[in-house]
Formats: structure tokens, C-alpha cells, sequence
């Protein structure tokens, strides 16, 4: 149904493609991910010029909707990413996606293998399911922080990067909280990694409330990971969340 409007956009992007660009984000993302070369403002430039020509006043709203997850069909980063701002800067402030309707959609793209690495994954996160949570509140929220215990590596990675920029809103701690015990858990980097990160926000906020998920949970953490939950935290306090790391690691 799409392919000529999804042709226009590629061909677009390629018209841009940067071999130096491509190098260097495949070699950022230890090419888990192929790239064209595309810089995001590039994308962003262009895919609103494509919306307003190719789109526009041709589709309505779910039709829209239904192009942007098209666009997590594609092999390259950028044309993901271009899917992730259709969803964040066209459709979003329109009301053109709805928690209650769509997040078993955006759940089947991680299933589904279309986003499948973590450059993508975090991406969607911050662009798409945080404003998603903003605008929807708590009962999107605990929808979200649900994922934390799938299979797929990347959706339960979701049920945390998702709350990234929101980190001072206290209402969500309990469902961090529950995320944060089941991902420290995990074996993989990128499961360890997201609770660093989601920890490191927060304790610009509450560090009473990271310092005590550290020390509850210390021994799950890899030094990544404790190392990023304490970023902030005064010298002395590092050292010592270390070295009750380091006693569980003997």
C-alpha cells in the first residue's frame, strides 16, 4: 500500500547518504546496525519535506500511523529513525496515537525483530514512549513498565528507557523500581546498562531512593552499570558502593 511513498522517502535519504556519517555510526554502534550515512537533522529535514508532499492530505490519521510502523520494515537505521519522528513530531502533538490502541503494536516491533538493537530501541524510548507516557499518565505508564519481564531483550530494556526524562516525577518510582529489580537481574550488558541509566537520572532527584536500589541489589550489578547509577553521588559514597560490589565479586 505504501511502497511508492516509502520509495520517495529512501530515495531521499540516500540522495544525503555521507560514507564518512555511515563509518562512523556503524562503527559507534559496533555495527549491531547498518546505517546510510544520514545526520539526524538530515532526517528530520527530510521527512517532514516528504511528509508534506507524499502524505499529507493523500492518507488520514491511521493510515499515517500505519506508514510510520511501515517504516520499522526497512534495513537501515534512518529509516527507522524516520519512523520514530513521524510518530513523534507529526502524529503525537495531533493525537494520532493512543496508548490504549497502539502499544501492542509498538510491543510486536521488538518482538517482531524490527527494532533490534539498542541505538534504535532508545530512540523509540525517548522520542515516542516517554511523551506517550506524559501525555497518558500512570495507567500508560504501568502498560509500559509491564514489559519488564519479556523475553525479548529490547522491549524489557523499553519498560525502562521509557521513563528516562521523567525522572523527577515520583508517581513512576514504584514501577522503576519493580523494572529496575528484574533487569539488574539479567545477564546482558544492555540489560544491566539500563538500570545504570535509569538510576543515574534519577538520583539527580532522589538519591536517597537510587542509593538504597543500589544497596539492595548491588551484587547484580556489572561495574558499568554501578558506576553509571553513581555518577553523581560524592566521591566517598562511589568508592564505597564499590567496594560492597567488589566483596560480592571475591
Amino acid at each position: 500500500m505504501f511502497s511508492k511513498q516509502i520509495s520517495h522517502l529512501q530515495q531521499r535519504l540516500r540522495d544525503q547518504a555521507d560514507p564518512g556519517v555511515k563509518a562512523w555510526w556503524e562503527g559507534y554502534v559496533k555495527n549491531s546496525a547498518p546505517f546510510l550515512g544520514v545526520k539526524m537533522p538530515d532526517i528530520r529535514a527530510t521527512l517532514h519535506t516528504w511528509h508534506r508532499v507524499y502524505v499529507a492530505g493523500q492518507f488520514d490519521p491511521e493510515q499515517q500511523f500505519d506508514l510510520a510502523l511501515a517504516l520499522f520494515d526497512e534495513v537501515h537505521t534512518e529509516e527507522k529513525l524516520a519512523g520514530t519522528l513521524f510518530l513523534q513530531e507529526i502524529l503525537l502533538p495531533t493525537g494520532g496515537v493512543s496508548c490504549e490502541r497502539d502499544l501492542e503494536r509498538f510491543a510486536l516491533l521488538f518482538a517482531e525483530g524490527k527494532i533490534h538493537d539498542w541505538n534504535t530501541c532508545d530512540w523509540f524510548c525517548v522520542k515516542v514512549l516517554g511523551p506517550l507516557i506524559e501525555i497518558h499518565g500512570l495507567t500508560c505508564a504501568k502498560r509500559i513498565s509491564a514489559w519488564r519481564s519479556a523475553a525479548n531483550l529490547w522491549q524489557a530494556r523499553a519498560s525502562l528507557v521509557a521513563f528516562v526524562n521523567l525522572g523527577e516525577n515520583r508517581s513512576y518510582y514504584p514501577l522503576i523500581e519493580e523494572s529496575c529489580q528484574i533487569l539488574i537481574r539479567r545477564e546482558e550488558r544492555f540489560a544491566k546498562t539500563t538500570v545504570g541509566w535509569i538510576l543515574r537520572e534519577i538520583s539527580k532527584a532522589d538519591e536517597p531512593f537510587v542509593q538504597r536500589i543500589i544497596a539492595e541489589h548491588v551484587r547484580h550489578f556489572s561495574s558499568e552499570s554501578l558506576n553509571n547509577a553513581a555518577k553523581y553521588f560524592p566521591k566517598e559514597i562511589r568508592a564505597r558502593y564499590l567496594q560492597l560490589w567488589k566483596s560480592h565479586k571475591r
